[in-house]
């Protein structure tokens, strides 16, 4: 693949990519004044965390502005893989099956795969690239309204900020790619990826959900902390060393629902958590998984280029 027909891809999708690529790049640039604007002018003292600041430095028009403007940044980050991945990859085979063009393009040039290799990877490439700088963004807007929060070791707005946001979008453009090869029209294209879209982060959800409560650490809550640790799930811990949900002691031990006169349960409440301190290894962790689902649905893209039949 050359620079050429990479810039030729972006010529096709001139109308996504500069959509997304303007939207990272007026992120950045606003986030990047407005955290400096914060910080020159003395406004970090105004979030010490202990409540509001009631100075008028704190109070005033420009500090109340700086920090709408921070926090509904960062609620909207989420947002931005799923909105960059649909319109960036669905288009990329969709459009040009639907137009025809592609079929033209394959009965003059010497290999399909070549073709969309030359057509995905790039717009790919820009869709993982502006998602990941939105995801620096984010962490660095948190950094500031945070300023006390270690965020390497802090499970704070996490998969809202850093790697995962990128690889979100490279997975959901992923998805849109492999649909619009298989149906070869647009609209359906960005209705079905958006519906399998749902199913699967939920999937993905209850996946690493379930794989982090084999690691998980046990505490009576004194050692758990609700700003940096990742809290999984509360259990109910019995003399005999049971450790069940609550709907597996009622089924297992009745006394639950018995009421006490001594005010003190048959159970003991535990919480289930994994510290601060591993968010690194989750983040890369959980961005290798939405990476390797993505190869494959670039996978199954390819298939269904490979496999179409001349119409």
């Amino acid at each position: 693949m050359t620079l050429r027909s990479a810039l030729l891809s972006f010529r096709i999708q001139r109308f996504e990519t500069t959509i997304v690529a303007g939207a990272a790049v007026l992120s950045v640039v606003v986030s990047a004044l407005v955290i400096w604007l914060f910080s020159a002018g003395g406004y970090a003292a105004c979030l010490d965390g202990s409540g509001p600041v009631l100075s008028v430095q704190c109070q005033s028009l420009a500090a109340r502005a700086l920090s709408r403007v921070m926090f509904t940044s960062l609620g909207i980050v989420p947002i931005f893989p799923v909105v960059a991945g649909l319109l960036a990859g669905g288009p990329i085979v969709a459009r040009e099956l639907e137009s025809g063009t592609a079929r033209l393009a394959w009965s003059l040039g010497p290999s399909r795969m070549r073709w969309f290799a030359q057509r995905a990877l790039p717009i790919l490439a820009l869709v993982l690239l502006a998602g990941t700088a939105i995801g620096l963004t984010a962490q660095a807007l948190l950094h500031t309204v945070n300023p006390a929060v270690d965020l390497d070791r802090s499970f704070t707005a996490f998969r809202g900020r850093g790697l995962l946001v990128g690889f979100e979008a490279l997975l959901v453009a992923s998805i849109a790619l492999a649909f619009g090869a298989f149906l070869g029209r647009l609209v359906p294209t960005l209705i079905l990826s958006l519906l399998l879209l749902g199913g699967l982060s939920q999937l993905i959800d209850r996946t690493n959900r379930s794989a982090l409560l084999q690691e998980a650490q046990m505490t009576n809550g004194e050692a758990f902390a609700w700003d940096t640790d990742y809290f999984l799930d509360s259990r109910l811990k019995f003399p005999n060393g049971d450790i069940l949900t609550y709907e597996e002691a009622v089924l297992t031990h009745p006394e639950v629902n018995d009421g006490w006169m001594d005010d003190q349960p048959p159970y003991q409440d535990v919480t289930l958590y994994i510290p601060g301190s591993r968010y690194l290894e989750i983040e890369r962790r959980e961005a290798f998984l939405r990476g390797g689902l993505a190869l494959g649905f670039v996978g199954l893209a390819a298939v269904a280029v490979a496999s179409r039949r001349p119409r």
